[in-house]
């Protein structure tokens, strides 16, 4: 009876040894992932684009400043022409120098560079040289990331069977023109992942697909962002794509950020009536009728004085056309969730 005795305490020790290290390692992993959430990997400050014409300059971007972090998604919304694909190219220093002029500083956090960057576009079919094979796209990036073309090949076979093709080698042997757009597209992602990105930058990655195909490639940006814990720059005009996928949303207009913060914020309580019409906008499945912001962006060429907003907004007063708004945090101090908006009248009349 002793001997069972002993051997049902030494049992439940090791049963209270085995939880107590379980729990040590659970605490230990969601540390960890904590602090990658708070680690950044790069800091846009005051980013200014401007189109070169002569020696006239046309502003493009005006000062946008934000950060990414580890594990985290940005999504950046607004419609065409605000600036979204040119904030992009200048984060990858992909602008033209004689067409393009950049100020403002891209920081990054010691251990990252721009080489930790992938990105994928948002037209896929003209992404892919039509005379080549999918195979010598893959093998273009032999000696950027020091690997042999055997290597690659292996690499880009197992990265396309990640992102959910079936028959690699065949599509790998195929031309761009032989494929469909969602297929296109997970090769473009394969193509971003060959280098282990720390950040993908994803613009606008499902426009030119059917919405059974949006959401297949949604789904796998978000299994390859747990798995790999990389940090997605998201870029669209849908904001259904945003919302399923962005912690931390910037809503941009005429080359403005507008309003910034977390997407759960952002998306229920707007402060701004740009942001507000986006969502008024959204089609939905109820008699309701859809509530259609009337006018239409500036123009690059166009001069506007006061808040490139207010020719379209039915909230302006006098100082809405004289000055420009600053980006002004809203809300409570050290809450640890900063919302901002560029708006004399947020939320509802109130001044930031």
């Amino acid at each position: 009876m002793r001997g069972k005795e002993q051997d049902l305490q030494q049992q439940k020790r090791k049963e209270q040894t085995a939880k107590a290290q379980a729990a040590k390692a659970q605490a230990a992993k969601e540390q960890t992932a904590k602090e990658q959430d708070s680690e950044e990997i790069v800091c846009l400050d005051k980013i200014k684009i401007s189109l070169k014409e002569r020696e006239k300059r046309f502003c493009a971007v005006h000062g946008v400043s934000f950060s990414l972090f580890r594990g985290r998604t940005l999504g950046i919304i607004g419609e065409s022409g605000c600036g979204k694909t040119l904030l992009c190219h200048a984060l990858l220093d992909l602008l033209e120098k004689d067409k393009w002029e950049v100020e403002g500083r891209v920081c990054w956090n010691p251990g990252f560079s721009v080489r930790d960057a992938g990105m994928v576009v948002q037209n896929p079919f003209s992404a892919f040289d039509p005379r080549m094979k999918l195979s010598g796209h893959f093998r273009e990036m032999a000696g950027v990331l020091g690997l042999s073309r055997r290597k690659i090949t292996e690499e880009a076979l197992s990265l396309l069977c990640r992102t959910g093709i079936r028959d690699p080698k065949r599509v790998l042997d195929s031309y761009a023109f032989a494929l469909s757009g969602g297929m296109l597209q997970r090769v473009m992602i394969s193509l971003a992942l060959l280098g282990k990105p720390k950040l993908l930058i994803a613009d606008e990655p499902t426009t030119a697909l059917d919405i059974t195909t949006q959401w297949e490639i949604l789904e796998l940006l978000g299994e390859l962002k747990q798995e790999y814990g990389i940090s997605i720059l998201l870029v669209s005009h849908d904001l259904k794509v945003i919302q399923s996928m962005a912690e931390d949303i910037c809503v941009m207009y005429a080359g403005y950020v507008v309003e910034q913060g977390p997407a759960e914020e952002v998306l229920t309580a707007p402060l701004h009536p740009y942001t507000r019409g986006l969502l008024a906008s959204r089609p939905s499945y109820s008699k309701t009728q859809i509530q259609a912001m009337e006018g239409c962006p500036p123009g690059i060429r166009d001069w506007i004085l006061g808040c490139p907003f207010a020719p379209r907004c039915g909230y302006t007063r006098e100082t809405c056309h004289k000055d420009c708004p600053p980006l002004c945090n809203w809300g409570k101090e050290n809450t640890g969730k900063v919302h901002r908006v560029r708006c004399f009248l947020a939320g509802k009349g109130e001044r930031t």
